[in-house]
Protein backbone atom coordinates (compact mmCIF):
# COMPACT_ATOMS: atom_id res chain seq x y z
CA UNK A 1 0.00 0.00 0.00
CA UNK A 2 1.45 3.31 -1.24
CA UNK A 3 0.85 6.60 1.15
CA UNK A 4 3.34 9.40 0.15
CA UNK A 5 5.88 10.44 2.58
CA UNK A 6 4.77 13.00 5.01
CA UNK A 7 1.01 12.66 4.03
CA UNK A 8 -1.36 12.14 6.75
CA UNK A 9 -1.65 8.99 8.41
CA UNK A 10 -5.01 7.26 6.66
CA UNK A 11 -4.24 3.20 6.50
CA UNK A 12 -6.24 2.71 9.69
CA UNK A 13 -9.59 5.35 10.05
CA UNK A 14 -9.96 4.77 13.52
CA UNK A 15 -6.36 5.25 14.73
CA UNK A 16 -5.91 8.49 12.07
CA UNK A 17 -9.03 10.05 13.64
CA UNK A 18 -7.53 8.83 17.24
CA UNK A 19 -4.10 10.39 16.87
CA UNK A 20 -2.65 11.75 14.29
CA UNK A 21 0.46 10.81 12.27
CA UNK A 22 2.58 11.60 9.36
CA UNK A 23 2.76 8.29 6.31
CA UNK A 24 6.79 7.81 5.95
CA UNK A 25 7.80 4.26 4.10
CA UNK A 26 4.78 3.14 2.61
CA UNK A 27 6.40 2.22 -0.70
CA UNK A 28 5.23 0.15 -3.66
CA UNK A 29 6.52 -0.87 -7.10
CA UNK A 30 4.54 2.28 -9.48
CA UNK A 31 6.24 5.14 -7.07
CA UNK A 32 9.46 6.42 -7.11
CA UNK A 33 11.50 6.52 -3.63
CA UNK A 34 14.45 9.08 -2.41
CA UNK A 35 17.62 6.95 -2.27
CA UNK A 36 20.27 7.39 -0.30
CA UNK A 37 22.53 6.27 2.02
CA UNK A 38 21.23 6.19 6.31
CA UNK A 39 23.77 6.03 9.29
CA UNK A 40 24.50 2.73 10.54
CA UNK A 41 22.83 4.87 14.21
CA UNK A 42 19.78 5.59 12.37
CA UNK A 43 19.60 2.30 10.68
CA UNK A 44 20.14 0.64 14.21
CA UNK A 45 17.02 2.62 15.98
CA UNK A 46 15.17 1.58 13.34
CA UNK A 47 15.87 -2.32 14.26
CA UNK A 48 15.16 -0.90 17.37
CA UNK A 49 11.77 0.07 16.95
CA UNK A 50 11.00 -2.52 14.47
CA UNK A 51 11.89 -5.13 16.86
CA UNK A 52 9.77 -3.85 19.69
CA UNK A 53 7.71 -1.00 19.91
CA UNK A 54 5.01 -2.28 16.80
CA UNK A 55 1.25 -1.24 17.01
CA UNK A 56 -1.57 -2.20 14.38
CA UNK A 57 -0.15 -5.82 13.90
CA UNK A 58 -2.33 -7.29 11.06
CA UNK A 59 -3.14 -10.99 10.47
CA UNK A 60 -1.10 -11.54 7.29
CA UNK A 61 2.03 -9.96 5.85
CA UNK A 62 2.92 -7.59 2.82
CA UNK A 63 5.63 -8.75 1.16
CA UNK A 64 8.58 -6.75 -0.10
CA UNK A 65 7.28 -5.71 -3.64
CA UNK A 66 10.86 -4.90 -4.56
CA UNK A 67 12.59 -8.29 -4.18
CA UNK A 68 9.57 -10.72 -4.66
CA UNK A 69 10.55 -13.40 -7.11
CA UNK A 70 9.03 -14.97 -9.62
CA UNK A 71 5.63 -16.53 -9.99
CA UNK A 72 6.97 -20.14 -9.05
CA UNK A 73 9.53 -19.11 -6.72
CA UNK A 74 9.06 -19.40 -2.90
CA UNK A 75 9.24 -16.19 -1.34
CA UNK A 76 11.02 -15.62 2.22
CA UNK A 77 9.90 -13.35 4.38
CA UNK A 78 11.74 -10.36 5.26
CA UNK A 79 13.02 -10.78 9.40
CA UNK A 80 14.95 -8.89 11.80
CA UNK A 81 16.63 -10.00 15.05
CA UNK A 82 15.25 -8.72 18.01
CA UNK A 83 17.15 -7.47 21.29
CA UNK A 84 16.66 -10.96 22.80
CA UNK A 85 17.50 -12.60 19.24
CA UNK A 86 14.55 -13.58 18.34
CA UNK A 87 13.77 -13.62 14.63
CA UNK A 88 10.92 -10.98 13.85
CA UNK A 89 8.96 -11.10 10.20
CA UNK A 90 8.62 -7.69 8.74
CA UNK A 91 5.40 -6.60 6.59
CA UNK A 92 2.85 -7.12 9.57
CA UNK A 93 2.77 -4.19 11.70
CA UNK A 94 3.42 -0.75 12.33
CA UNK A 95 5.71 1.65 14.25
CA UNK A 96 5.67 4.70 15.70
CA UNK A 97 7.98 7.63 16.10
CA UNK A 98 7.24 10.72 18.30
CA UNK A 99 9.93 13.73 17.45
CA UNK A 100 10.82 16.34 19.77
CA UNK A 101 8.41 18.68 17.85
CA UNK A 102 5.54 15.92 19.33
CA UNK A 103 5.00 15.34 15.44
CA UNK A 104 4.29 11.66 15.15
CA UNK A 105 5.62 9.41 12.37
CA UNK A 106 3.67 5.97 11.22
CA UNK A 107 5.70 3.61 9.10
CA UNK A 108 5.06 -0.24 7.96
CA UNK A 109 7.37 -1.87 10.13
CA UNK A 110 8.87 -3.15 6.34
CA UNK A 111 10.73 -0.13 6.58
CA UNK A 112 14.13 -1.42 8.05
CA UNK A 113 13.90 -3.70 5.04
CA UNK A 114 13.66 -0.83 2.55
CA UNK A 115 16.35 1.10 4.21
CA UNK A 116 18.68 -1.56 4.49
CA UNK A 117 18.34 -3.85 1.44
CA UNK A 118 16.53 -1.26 -1.31
CA UNK A 119 18.60 1.84 -0.03
CA UNK A 120 15.04 3.95 0.75
CA UNK A 121 16.18 7.48 2.50
CA UNK A 122 13.29 8.24 4.63
CA UNK A 123 12.87 11.87 5.58
CA UNK A 124 15.26 13.97 7.29
CA UNK A 125 12.59 14.94 9.61
CA UNK A 126 11.79 11.42 10.43
CA UNK A 127 15.43 10.39 10.57
CA UNK A 128 15.82 13.46 13.26
CA UNK A 129 12.91 12.17 15.81
CA UNK A 130 14.37 8.70 15.74
CA UNK A 131 17.37 9.96 16.48
CA UNK A 132 16.52 12.29 19.04
CA UNK A 133 12.78 12.29 19.49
Amino acid sequence: MYFPDLSPYQYLEREAAESPALNVGWLDLEHDYPKGEVSAQALERLRQECSAQLVNHMRGWHACEFCRPGFFKRYRQPTIESSSGKPIMLGSAEIRVKGKDGKVYAAPNLIYHYVEKHQYRPPEEFLEALLNG
